[in-house]
């Protein structure tokens, strides 16, 4: 067999990335998220909401630096340097120049994306046949312990690992709140909106409701009511998990973009969420989190149970939708989704999302006992 007919066989049989309608549709999702503040006035309301679920809200630029970090394993796994040093000055300029002050929520996003992108590639340089979703929780635990660590050398010491990051990201929900809401009431005032109120009451009603939601999410909670004397608001006690998860999302935008971008790979491709599944011992991250929060004994820890909880939770949320997507028929699929969004009207929003969640965590919780995906690998076609 002739060398050309050996370098083609290895093309040809080199693992790839899958296909370009997720990848193109989280791409949009990013930067509508990363847009969120420039959002129309009518759609300003939404945009709130969005803006204080977002710990980072800047998220193309945690992607950027993704990528960087990606160009940097590749580079010393035998890649370009060209292409290394492109993506890392790329990287350095947008932190350089995002119109951020280098204080406060500013210092935290710059201090955020550098710690992450480096944590993560220094955990696939150490761990390069793992896949990427232990590679990129390593880098996620990595990075927050390198943003805790700056957080305890601060003056004021472990003050500043308690109250300094709830008090700056307080602000800057506050803040971002602030903003968006604005823009909500100017479009409230507005003639049009009140002739559009006054004829379908129940929609204005929604919206005054959904605006109280968001302002309760952020507001700091009274002190008659609060444990443990924190007062910060739900989303910022939550704030943690959210920006793990957030950070899990983010490389693997980055992880996938980069491969479509770059020839040097390193790592197997991104799998569908059909095949999503994790070590098992995962599941002692609900039980302590579930344990630590209903214990009374415990109440000085509930905000570490609720992270707990948040974070390992919606992993298994998410090991239950592949579970449900890899028995569904995908024109079952469709109209499943169909379905769901008819009932979000009638129901509600809030219902609706209870029930889907009920249904994959207790699926994925499931699976973790029985696979219910082993002996059925030919009833699905592979994935595309």
């Amino acid at each position: 067999m002739s060398e050309g007919s050996v370098a083609s066989e290895v093309a040809a049989t080199a693992p790839h990335e899958r296909g370009w309608r997720w990848f193109v549709l989280a791409l949009a999702l990013m930067v509508a998220v990363t847009a969120a503040p420039a959002w129309p006035p009518a759609l300003a309301l939404l945009a709130s909401l969005v803006r204080v679920l977002i710990p980072v809200e800047q998220v193309a630029l945690l992607v950027l630096v993704t990528i960087a970090a990606c160009a940097v394993v590749g580079w010393w796994s035998g890649g370009r340097l060209v292409t290394m040093l492109i993506w890392v000055a790329a990287a350095g300029w947008v932190l350089w120049k995002v119109p951020l002050p280098v204080t406060g929520y500013g210092a935290f996003l710059r201090g955020w994306a550098v710690s992450l992108g480096a944590s993560f590639g220094l955990v696939c340089l150490a761990a390069p046949a793992r896949p990427l979703l232990p590679r990129a929780i390593g880098g996620v635990a990595l990075a927050g312990v390198v943003m805790t660590i700056g957080f305890w050398s601060h003056p004021t010491g472990r003050v500043a690992v308690l109250e300094a990051p709830a008090s700056m990201l307080s602000l800057e929900y506050q803040q971002r709140m602030a903003g968006s809401l604005d823009r909500w009431h100017g479009r409230a005032s507005s003639p049009d909106w009140q002739r559009f109120a006054a004829q379908v009451p129940s929609a204005a009603a929604k919206a005054q409701a959904l605006e109280s939601v968001v302002q309760g999410l952020v507001e700091p909670v009274p002190t008659a009511t609060i444990v443990g004397g924190n007062r910060s608001g739900l989303l910022v006690r939550m704030a943690p998990a959210l920006l793990a998860l957030e950070s899990l999302m983010v490389l693997a935008l980055g992880w996938t973009a980069y491969h479509r971008l770059a020839r040097a790979r390193i790592g197997p491709p991104l799998g569908s969420l059909r095949e999503l599944r994790f070590n098992d011992q995962w599941i002692w991250g609900v039980i302590v989190g579930a344990t630590v929060l209903l214990l009374p004994t415990m109440a000085e820890w509930r905000g570490v149970g609720l992270n707990l909880l948040m974070f390992f939770g919606t992993l298994y949320a998410l090991r239950g939708a592949g579970v449900l997507t890899w028995w569904v028929p995908d024109r079952a699929a469709g109209w499943l989704l169909g379905g769901m969004l008819v009932l979000v009207p009638i129901l509600g929003a809030a219902w609706v999302l209870a029930a889907v969640l009920s249904v994959t965590i207790t699926l994925g919780l499931g699976d973790t006992w029985r696979d219910f995906r082993a002996g059925a690998a030919m009833r699905r076609p592979p994935s595309p």
